[in-house]
């Protein structure tokens, strides 16, 4: 199957999730490209781009109509998936232009705004990430929906020796919702003894931290962490690479256990509040003082990874989608071209009109 992506790429574990998903695909057998419409940073040209030249992707960065048509024409995909909603528009716009089947998928929320219904309602499959994902667009969309979480690349993160010193490393993409929950996390390491704290991010938040630029490289320091703060594509990293991670964004999830796992809502956002910020030093500090604890939970995170969030995994799901997305389109195409020779109106398939 020839499958091309379309994103925008940022700094972000959305970002770096589109490109494990090409890399698997390629490695799977299947071709692959993608079409970045924005780049907005240079560390795609020196890191991320001949990171996707070695695996074999071919990538292309613009958002010219004319030039995106060219594309599809000379490449001749199977399938169009779309990953960044300020391009769910533009994807449906040339896919059905080329008469190609299309994809999304829904990272994180916000999908039931009215400005996304007809990029969604055109898409023959939508991939949500999560439960919650999926929930918001439910009522409109649910035969169409396939929840698939994000994957990472098990071989890539994987645990290293651990640092004998215990410091928290905080893991993300900085925007200002994040400082006051920082601020709860600084304030919570300052009253543990011997416990430091380590922001890795695109900026410098106001606290006081030490603090590491962005690493492309970053499963060589989640490798040796013992605790990591973060959430999304952070999270997921640092359980493959063996850490305790606190769940983490905008509000406070707590420690990802086994228990945390288990219910039925649980997602990687961050996002949830399951407990209020004081609980972070009431669960810092209990890790500070029992390193068996510390140590069972590293080898959960490492066996969660595992079982649950292999990219190469994650990308054989998504195929068995695109298969489902051509198929679809090819029995609509199918029933219309009969229905138009005659057959009663009644057996056309239309789309929904909302």
């Amino acid at each position: 199957m020839r499958i091309l992506l379309t994103t925008e790429f940022f700094l972000s574990g959305q970002s770096t999730h589109v490109l494990d998903l090409a890399i698997q695909l390629q490695k799977l057998g299947h071709p692959t490209e993608l079409i970045l419409t924005g780049i907005h940073t240079t560390l795609f040209q020196s890191h991320y781009g001949p990171q996707l030249k070695k695996a074999g992707v071919v990538y292309h960065n613009t958002n010219n109509k004319v030039r995106l048509n060219q594309i599809v024409r000379s490449f001749q995909p199977d399938i169009i998936h779309s990953h960044s909603s300020t391009i769910f528009d533009l994807t449906k716009s040339i896919a059905q232009q080329n008469r190609v089947p299309y994809v999304v998928t829904c990272h994180g929320l916000g999908f039931s705004h009215p400005k996304y219904r007809a990029s969604l309602a055109g898409a023959e499959q939508i991939i949500a990430v999560g439960p919650n994902s999926a929930a918001e667009i439910k009522d409109r969309f649910e035969e169409k929906i396939v929840i698939i979480p994000n994957g990472v690349d098990i071989e890539r993160f994987t645990p290293a020796k651990k640092e004998t010193k215990l410091n928290v490393y905080y893991v993300g993409r900085l925007d200002w919702s994040k400082v006051e929950p920082i601020k709860k996390l600084a304030d919570a390491v300052a009253q543990i003894p011997n416990m430091s704290l380590t922001i890795v991010g695109n900026w410098k938040p106001p606290v006081e931290a030490e603090f590491m630029p962005w690493q492309t490289n970053i499963e060589k320091l989640l490798g040796r962490a013992n605790i990591v703060v973060g959430c999304g594509r952070t999270a997921r990293e640092a359980l493959a690479a063996g850490c305790v991670v606190l769940l983490m964004n905008t509000r406070y999830d707590g420690i990802i256990d086994h228990q945390l796992v288990q219910e039925p809502d649980f997602d990687f956002s961050g996002n949830q509040g399951r407990f209020r910020f004081k609980r972070l030093l009431e669960d810092l500090s209990s890790l500070a003082a029992n390193r068996k604890r510390i140590r069972r939970l590293q080898r959960f995170s490492r066996a969660y990874a595992v079982e649950n969030l292999s990219s190469r995994e994650m990308a054989q799901k998504v195929l068995a989608v695109y298969v489902q997305a051509v198929s679809s389109l090819r029995s609509k195409t199918r029933i219309n071209l009969t229905g138009s020779m005659g057959i009663p109106r009644s057996y056309k398939v239309n789309r929904p009109r909302f």
